[in-house]
This record gives C-alpha cells, structure tokens and sequence, in this order.
C-alpha cells in the first residue's frame, strides 16, 4: 500500500500519511495569533490551503472558535476531517475541497489563516486580492511568511522544489512583505528557525510513522521503512534550507478605509 506513496506528490503525501503539517513557529506562532488578533470563541476563521488542519484545529481547541479549513488536497482534507475526529470531535471546524482564491462562503469570516501557505499558489496576489471578498471588516489575516536572509544556492533550490513540488521562497525580506502591504500591520516579529539534530528529526518521523499505524492498523516494517524514509528526506530537506530562512509572525488588518492604502509609517 506504502509503495503508491513514493509517487505521490508533497501535499497527497501528507495527507496520506496524516502529517501534522505545521506552520512556521508551530504552537508559538498560534499563541501570539491567538493573543495580538484577539481570537475567541466568538470568532470565525477560514484556514486556506489548511493540508491536514494543524492550525484551525489547534486554534479552535486553544479559543473554542468555529470555521472552516479548505484545500485543494483531497487525501489532505480527508486527514484533516480524520484529526478533527480523532484528537479534537469538540471543535466545530469543517474541512473542504476548495480554492482559496475563489471559495465562498454564506458568512464572512473573522481572521483567515494564511500560514506560509501562500508559497503554493501560483498566484500569491490572486488570494491576497480576494482576501476583502470573505473577511469582514475590520477582520484578521494571520500569516508566517518564510522570506530568504542570504541567497539561496541554486542545486538546494532544485533539489526542494523535487521534493516539495514548489519552488522554495528565495525573495528577501522586503519582497515578501510587499505581498501584504495591502493590509495594515498589528503585529509583526520576526524569527530565525534553528536545525534540528538528528535525534530530533529520528524522534519526528518515528513518532509521525507511529501514530500512523496506531491510526491505520498494523503496518509491515517495510510499508514503515518506505514512510519513514520519505519523511525524513522531506525533513532533512527542511533543515538544510534552515540557513537561509526567516519567518515573519503576522497579524494583519483588514479596514476598507484604509485598504491598499499606506497611512502609517512602518517604524
């Protein structure tokens, strides 16, 4: 069964496998969400290009909020209905087949998470311009950009982009940023990701593997090796990158008063 996995690409494979796919800063990045956008369970989000439901399902556990969470994954909305099931059936989020630059809703949301996420859209603007559509006024876009602080060796980039079927962010700072300039910036902080050592990576996949078979029922110890072996290319590839990556914690305002407009200075 295992076997198809290889063939898979990087978001089916995630969602085959039920990946906790994570945004940068993981928990740390959902708690100051939480607290500088004021999230609460009276609160509504929609989580775009959600892969298995990390953090609209954390962030409901942490807030009682409701919402949505869309991807185009079929296999990543079916894990992230699965952990919802599983590891929080209290939380009242659904999960969708949708495209973020287009999905409707009959009521407008509160925050949308962006996560890193916008580094899958061919179009990162498309959604961003869209953002005004399904946000309410005076609502949230929580997004953690990866941005590069040092150029980016060419062979590093082209060997990601074959394993995560994207081309890894190479824009500094500043370029990434513009993406946003849109929106009106609460709060910002920005982090530097450090490698993980090697036990650190080996206790990851295994424990990933792991919860996996507890989920799926017995595993062979080759479907497991196949599995794990692809994981941890995947986050070996991620640490390498490591070097040359920020992130950015954001949480950004929505006003149609001030909407494409740059009223405030920045410092």
């Amino acid at each position: 069964m295992i076997k198809k996995f290889q063939d898979l690409n990087y978001t089916d494979f995630v969602g085959s496998i039920n990946q906790w796919n994570v945004l940068p800063g993981s928990y740390d990045t959902l708690s100051k969400w939480k607290v500088f956008s004021n999230l609460n369970e009276k609160s509504r989000l929609l989580e775009i290009a959600c892969t298995t439901g990390f953090s609209s399902r954390e962030l409901a556990v942490m807030t009682n909020c409701s919402g949505v969470g869309i991807d185009i994954s079929e296999k990543s909305v079916e894990a992230a209905q699965k952990n919802k099931d599983i590891y929080s059936p209290e939380i009242n989020i659904d999960y969708k087949i949708a495209d973020g630059c287009t999905y409707q809703d009959s009521k407008l949301f509160s925050h949308i998470v962006l996560g890193s996420g916008l580094g899958f859209f061919d179009d990162p603007k498309q959604m961003t311009n869209h953002i005004p559509d399904i946000l309410e006024e005076g609502g949230y876009v929580l997004a953690s950009p990866f941005y590069a602080i040092k150029e980016i060796p060419q062979s590093l980039v082209e060997k990601a982009k074959k394993i995560f079927n994207i081309t890894v962010t190479q824009e500094d700072y500043k370029e990434v940023m513009n993406i946003y300039s849109d929106f009106e910036i609460l709060f910002e902080e920005k982090s530097i990701p450090i490698p993980e050592t090697e036990d650190e990576l080996d206790h990851y996949c295994e424990s990933t593997i792991r919860k996996f078979e507890e989920e799926e029922g017995h595993l062979s110890e080759e479907d497991k090796k196949i599995a794990y072996g692809r994981l941890m290319e995947i986050k070996i590839m991620s640490n390498e990158l490591r070097p040359y990556q920020g992130y950015s914690t954001l949480v950004l305002r929505y006003r149609k008063s001030t909407y494409k407009k740059r009223c405030v200075e920045l410092f």
